[in-house]
């Protein structure tokens, strides 16, 4: 008996109630009719409204009415309308679709029809569908690949959407329904069998009418006889008779799925991919994939037992085992067996242990008593894999067969009045109707949700992620000079980069301070860092001046952010009360950055360079070097006057003016504006001057003097600081002294002072401004100048000479900052600020004592054949220099014996900025050629300073070195070459194979360390160099071989014909030392 009455006393109100039962079901609406008063219960119970039924996971609710299928849960039958498993056994996919969807078995001619249909739709599937799929990584999930495709096959069809178009465009149109259903399995079919090849890397083949629907498939999906491109008939009828299983199961997630998007009234496709997304989760039919996984991790069968304990205590799971509905054995299980007896599993090492895990869990009252036995998934992954899917594809090869039963419930809920699926939930929730906002006044001590060290970790993260903007700002200033001649530009451009930098920095931080308080902190640190991040990376890989501009605006934006952030943290996680202590910690950033960049910056930029040997006392050893040692006291001296200035001003503007702190620091703003003008424009005329020096001394290229071209333009800097300095000093009365002595001196000597020293009015505070301007913008300008003019000088080590450059500045800066407020207290304003204008006018003597110091290196005079005599300095076209130069012996030693290099100085090779050997030429002697004397200039001053200089002829090698490439300079760039000529030593020792040592590959010339050679070979200072600019110009010269980075060594080998004695054969050249090419 199935169907009566329930008689309910509900003992809330002693109500009764009647409620039918029919089916063996009540309905909830009738329950609902179970009501109680609202007093005295929580609101959320909606006790007033009705009886409710409280469900999880829906293990005992019916949802739907449906005439599809049935499971005998006690007896272990299945019925799909009426018929039996066995009556089916042997139908096809057109058989079961045709069944389940419209209701009756077919007849051939139905059945002809619907597979015509489904073939016809299947060819219609848009070509993009294809591009999708097949755009997307081979590699991934078969899940989003399955999804995609099916969303931009609805993307196709806009019209098929019935908010797009009408709501009712399927609920009770038989027509559309239907026609949606072939569609929807056409679709799916297509779309499996394109991820399915494209995961494989096979071509997609075409569906034909000639298959039935379940062959096209295996055609679509490359599972097929590579010699007669067909499916193999015995997998075939497996996947057929399989699918005579797994066409329906009732209320299986699928479906389940599908109607719950489909009771919104939707259209297929949308519901099918609430199905997909379902089916793959590891406790539906993703249960195959996590199945597989853990028989790889049992590995054998005798680990079989040891595992079943392992599930018992609940140390692991057990997938395809036990299921809901079923408390017996799945009526699915023995047809699965049956259909894998049919396939060639027998040497299958997991199909083994899935039995032995069956004979041990049969047979322990664990799973006994628990109704836990094997479902469908247990053994029907083997049935997949045997057939060619592999693991993780099986789920969505199980939806071809389920998505019988998913269209015939679909079709079946549209052509029914199905109600919108929205359960109700239990309130477990605070059932106050408010909150109160305040704590109680009894409270000690403010609630916070963090512990002390836990804000402590904060506040110290938030500090580490504010160091970010102020270490890329310093951290890049003792590379400026290098970054300046990698990209070959000049100081004024590259301190643009500094100026847009810093216009970032100001501008970031209220955007995303507002951005924050908008949308939470984490989401703008991640964007700031997201920011930071990918302009680091791009920063790393550019090669070009714009690039760098850009790159470092964005870098600016997305680090600065953080500094305001810091700020932001502390407000949310710090109490009022507590907010003094922890604040400090945020300026850790801002304090320590200034200090820890320019060191980071010059280890950073030395670390990248060609590897070499490391002394530590380079550094200290240029201090007695000439110039270079006048050139650091020099600038020393500048930079600690400038801090001097800037140090004492605080206090000066206030006892002075009585200016606020505020005030204080806006005066500030005409020194930050003169470094800035001066760091524009100053580069610019020290390029001016030394194109205008070197073009007035044309004819006289070998008494170029380099320091005059660049101290032309500091000394006046100079100068012009020490007017100012001293006018500053001029208008401080001792008036004002004496307001600055006042708190510290006894009063009785400040009264006698005071009495004693006339009294004035301070000068207009725009004036003290207007010389804070000039000092800042004079001082920067010979700080700038003479920066430059030491890269100049130490071009192959910017890193090394600006680490001793920033030691000597801040040495000297620390101890005028350390004195400048002793001075004035003990000696007075006028006194210390005459001494700092006497400090800077001593810079002059200084500049003058380096001015006329003579070059080193004499030139080396050459031409190629197709150009005059080069000068260093001058630009040739590439196309010139294919052919070996001409060398001039003029002014070398006709007895001496010479050694030749020649070097490119800006080869980017890989990421690096480096050093590429042209050519190595050992054994040169003078020698007298006809018409060789060279006609150097038509300048009689010229020939007159060159009387005396005994040679003539040229240059000719007596051996073979390594083979001369030619310039290379990339489109759009000039590259420096240098030629320097070495006294060759009669005991020079050196590998004769050349050829084998230098190939003429990039491998073995880029990264060439000149310093390193120079000290393995033993030679001596260059006995003349030259060096000239190619430009390119669109010639193509035969290139050499390039190769990837890496790090040659040269090293003892095998030569042939290297005998310096002449005799042939092989011998071994060796050499004291090793010489390491580093790319």
């Amino acid at each position: 008996m199935s169907s009566g009455t329930l008689h309910i006393v509900d003992s809330r109100t002693k109500q009764k109630y009647e409620i039918p039962i029919k089916q063996n079901v009540v309905s909830a609406l009738d329950l609902k009719r179970i009501t109680a008063p609202a007093t005295g219960t929580n609101r959320s119970d909606h006790a007033v409204g009705g009886l409710r039924v409280h469900d999880p996971g829906l293990q005992n609710t019916a949802v739907i009415e449906s005439a599809i299928s049935y499971s005998d849960h006690e007896r272990g039958v299945l019925l799909f309308r009426g018929y039996t498993l066995a009556q089916l056994w042997d139908s096809d996919f057109e058989d079961m679709l045709h069944l389940l969807v419209w209701g009756t078995y077919p007849t051939m001619q139905e059945k002809r029809d619907l597979n015509r249909k489904l073939t016809e739709q299947m060819l219609a599937v848009p070509e993009s569908v294809h591009r999708t799929v097949r755009g997307l990584p081979r590699r991934t999930s078969p899940l989003p690949l399955i999804l995609a495709g099916l969303s931009a096959y609805l993307a196709c069809f806009p019209d098929t959407i019935p908010a797009s178009t009408h709501a009712s465009l399927y609920q009770g149109n038989l027509r559309n329904v239907d026609d949606a259903v072939i569609r929807t399995v056409a679709a799916y079919g297509v779309i499996f069998g394109l991820v399915n090849s494209h995961r494989k890397g096979i071509d997609f083949q075409l569906p034909s009418s000639e298959n039935s629907y379940c062959a096209n498939l295996f055609t679509m999906a490359g599972l097929v006889d590579r010699d007669s491109s067909r499916p193999d008939p015995i997998k075939l009828s497996c996947f057929r008779r399989f699918a005579m299983l797994n066409a329906d199961h009732g209320m299986a997630l699928t479906v389940f799925s599908t109607l719950v998007t489909a009771s919104s009234l939707t259209d297929p496709i949308s519901c099918l991919i609430s199905a997909v997304a379902a089916a793959y989760g590891p406790l539906h039919f993703g249960a195959t994939v996590s199945a597989q996984r853990i028989l790889r991790d049992i590995g054998r069968t005798e680990k079989v037992p040891e595992f079943i304990e392992e599930v018992k205590t609940g140390r692991t799971k057990l997938f395809g085992y036990g299921h809901r509905s079923y408390k017996g054995l799945d009526p699915r299980v023995r047809p699965i067996q049956s259909i894998l007896k049919d396939l060639d599993l027998s040497s299958n090492q997991y199909l083994k242990i899935t039995e032995r895990i069956e004979e041990v869990a049969s047979a322990d009252v664990y799973f006994s008593r628990r109704g836990l036995y094997p479902n469908a998934d247990f053994y029907g992954n083997f049935v997949f894999t045997a057939i060619g899917f592999d693991p993780d594809i099986i789920p969505a090869a199980m939806l071809t067969q389920r998505i019988i039963g998913i269209m015939a419930h679909w079709r079946e809920y549209m052509l029914t009045r199905g109600k919108l699926f929205r359960p109700s939930h239990i309130y477990t929730g605070r059932p106050t109707e408010s909150t109160p906002l305040l704590q109680p006044h009894c409270e000690k001590e403010r609630y916070s949700l963090f512990t002390t060290r836990q804000k402590q970790l904060i506040m110290l993260t938030a500090a580490i992620a504010s160091t970010f903007s102020p270490i890329s700002a310093n951290i890049y200033y003792p590379a400026l000079n290098s970054i300046a001649a990698d990209l070959d530009v000049t100081s004024s451009q590259i301190n643009l980069t500094i100026t847009t930098y810093m216009i970032c920095q100001g501008l970031a931080p209220t955007l995303t301070g507002s951005f924050a308080d908008q949308v939470g902190r984490r989401p703008a640190y991640i964007l700031c860092f997201l920011i930071y991040i990918t302009s680091n990376i791009a920063l790393a890989l550019q090669h070009s001046y714009p690039a760098l501009l850009i790159l470092r605006a964005i870098q600016s934006t997305g680090s600065s952010g953080t500094v305001a952030l810091a700020s932001a943290v502390a407000a949310d996680v710090i109490t009022s009360a507590e907010r003094g202590t922890y604040m400090s910690i945020t300026s850790l950033g801002n304090i320590l950055a200034p200090s820890l960049g320019p060191l980071l910056g010059g280890v950073l930029s030395e670390s990248h360079l060609p590897k070499r040997k490391t002394d530590p006392l380079s550094t200290l050893s240029l201090l007695f070097h000439l110039p270079t040692g006048l050139i650091l006291l020099a600038n020393g001296l500048i930079f600690a006057s400038y801090y001097a200035i800037t140090a004492g001003l605080p206090s000066q503007l206030r006892s002075i003016y009585g200016l606020s702190d505020l005030s204080i620091g806006l005066s500030f703003i005409p020194m930050g504006a003169g470094t800035l003008l001066s760091a524009t424009f100053n580069g610019m005329i020290v390029d001016w001057n030394y194109r205008r020096m070197i073009a007035k001394g044309r004819q006289d290229v070998e008494n170029f003097e380099l320091e005059k071209a660049r101290l032309g333009v500091g000394g006046p800097m100079t100068v012009r600081t020490h007017i100012p300095i001293c006018f500053f000093n001029r208008t401080n009365h001792p008036y004002y002294f004496i307001l600055i002595l006042q708190k510290l001196l006894a009063p009785f000597p400040i009264l006698i002072y005071a009495l004693t020293t006339p009294s004035t009015n301070p000068p207009p505070l725009a004036l003290t401004l207007t010389l804070i301007f000039t000092i800042s913008f004079t001082l920067t300008a010979t700080y700038n100048i003479l920066n430059i003019l030491l890269v100049d000088l130490h071009y192959t080590t910017p890193a090394t000479i600006m680490a001793t450059n920033n030691l000597v500045r801040c040495s000297l800066g620390a101890a005028a900052t350390a004195l400048i407020h002793p001075s004035i207290q003990h000696r007075g304003v006028r006194a210390t600020y005459g001494g700092v204008a006497v400090v800077v006018l001593s810079v002059v003597p200084l500049l003058w004592m380096i001015s006329p110091l003579p070059p080193d290196i004499p030139i080396l005079y050459l031409r190629y054949p197709d150009t005059s005599w080069i000068y260093p300095g001058d630009t040739i076209l590439k196309s010139k220099t294919a052919n070996l130069p001409i060398i001039s012996a003029r002014g070398l030693n006709s007895e001496l014996t010479y050694l030749l290099l020649f070097f490119d100085l800006d080869v980017i090779y890989g990421m690096n900025a480096t050093v590429a050997l042209h050519w190595y030429q050992p054994d040169m002697v003078c020698t007298m050629q006809q018409g060789a004397m060279m006609d150097i200039s038509n300048s009689k001053e010229m020939v007159e300073k060159r009387e005396g200089n005994s040679g003539g002829g040229v240059l000719v090698n007596l051996s073979m070195g390594a083979e001369y490439i030619a310039p290379r300079p990339p489109p759009f760039s000039h590259h420096r070459y240098v030629y320097l000529l070495f006294n060759q030593k009669s005991d020079y020792r050196f590998p004769k194979c050349y050829c084998h040592i230098f190939p003429q590959t990039a491998e073995a010339r880029a990264g060439f360390d000149i310093q390193q050679f120079v000290d393995i070979a033993r030679l001596e200072a260059p006995a003349a160099g030259n060096y000239f600019l190619v430009e390119y110009d669109g010639r193509v010269i035969r290139p050499t071989a390039t190769a990837s980075p890496t790090t040659t060594w040269l090293r003892s080998m095998l030569c042939e014909g290297a005998d310096p004695t002449g005799s042939s054969g092989a011998r071994a050249c060796e050499m004291e030392g090793s010489l390491q090419i580093v790319m």
